[in-house]
């Protein structure tokens, strides 16, 4: 076969090269279009970021997210964003903590109370001090009519949310809802007031009926700043960042446990590796068992006897039988697979307490 003569090797050149210019265009203008969605739409990466589950992706997305939100706006940058939202009916994600989480606690805050003992609260509504109801009297659940249990919280509630049902007498039916990348300092991305009420109003069929008893182990993403519906914000690790976070704590104790028609089992946070954020864990683990106190029906559980060697951080724990397990995760956080059944063997040890199963 013939050679093509340069004449038309050029020509063939040109055509590629003419065809090689509008894809490169093209990807340009992807990548300019990608570019531009990325400033404007910042609030919503960082929040589909935060609702992803712990790992490489969820971390990528955050380094890059956070910093352009804040970038954007203060630029005002995200005004299109939040005018378009509004144009088509949807509700903004509020900053500066205002939601129904954050002004319940700042109610009790301005009625000088840690929020444990209140009157009956409606929706974004802290009620005014009062002696807290006396619980209401436990009934004796039976493998026929078992305890409704419900877990939830924070990713923390990923294995052991199985493993308490897996685990559980006949006498208890379990299920497990959670939330990824929530806490209490951030109800600007999750409200846990007002997802708690959609939690106890009875529409789980799995559970025949509204819970009775609400495990919940939650604080693991809350290591941070912490602001107020006035824009005030509370450094992690302060004092007012801790009664805050009790009040917190309070406003959903409360709506979870029906200001004692139902019951609550808080499980405090194990030691983490970190030292920095271990130190946030002794607080956050003081706020929830004060405010605990202070809630009718509510009780708090210290899983650091269990989850901990002499109060310490260790990845390795004594399980079942006595031998010694790898009971944390990678990240020095998270419970493995032998670790929640340590905590779901503790739990269920403190509902048979006191609910007297067998």
């Amino acid at each position: 076969m013939p050679a093509p003569s340069p004449a038309r090797h050029r020509a063939r050149l040109a055509r590629v090269e003419a065809d090689a210019v509008p894809a490169r265009r093209a990807l340009l203008l992807v990548v300019a279009v990608l570019g531009l969605l990325a400033v404007l739409r910042a609030p919503a990466m960082v929040h589909a970021g935060e609702g992803m589950r712990p790992g490489l992706t969820r971390t990528i997305v955050l380094s890059a997210a956070r910093p352009l939100e804040r970038a954007t706006h203060t630029a005002r940058l995200d005004a299109p964003d939040r005018w378009l939202t509004r144009a088509f009916g949807h509700p903004s994600a509020p900053r500066g903590g205002d939601s129904e989480l954050a002004t319940a606690a700042s109610r009790y805050a301005e009625a000088g109370t840690g929020g444990g003992t209140t009157a009956p609260d409606r929706p974004g509504h802290a009620g005014t001090p009062t002696a807290p109801p006396v619980p209401a009297p436990l009934r004796s659940p039976t493998a026929a009519d078992p305890l409704r249990v419900l877990v939830t919280g924070d990713s923390l509630t990923e294995s052991l949310g199985p493993t308490i049902t897996n685990t559980a007498p006949g006498t208890i039916r379990a299920r497990t809802e959670t939330r990824f990348g929530t806490g209490l300092v951030r109800p600007d991305f999750f409200d846990w007031a007002a997802h708690a009420r959609d939690q106890v109003a009875g529409r789980n069929p799995e559970l025949a009926g509204t819970p009775e008893l609400i495990i919940v182990a939650m604080g693991g993403n809350d290591g941070q700043g912490i602001t107020l519906p006035d824009g005030t914000v509370l450094p992690a690790g302060s004092a007012g960042w801790e009664a805050e976070y009790r009040r917190r704590a309070s406003v959903v104790m409360r709506i979870w446990t029906g200001n004692g028609a139902r019951r609550l089992l808080w499980l405090g946070l194990p030691p983490a590796r970190s030292h920095r954020l271990n130190g946030y864990f002794h607080q956050l683990n003081a706020a929830t068992a004060a405010a605990a106190a202070g809630v009718s029906g509510a009780s708090y559980l210290d899983l650091t006897p269990w989850l901990s060697k002499d109060g310490a951080y260790s990845d390795y724990l004594t399980g079942a039988g006595g031998r010694d397990v790898l009971a944390r995760s990678r990240d020095g956080v998270h419970l493995t697979l032998d670790g929640a059944r340590i905590a779901a063997a503790h739990a269920l040890d403190a509902v048979r307490s006191t609910w007297q199963l067998r």
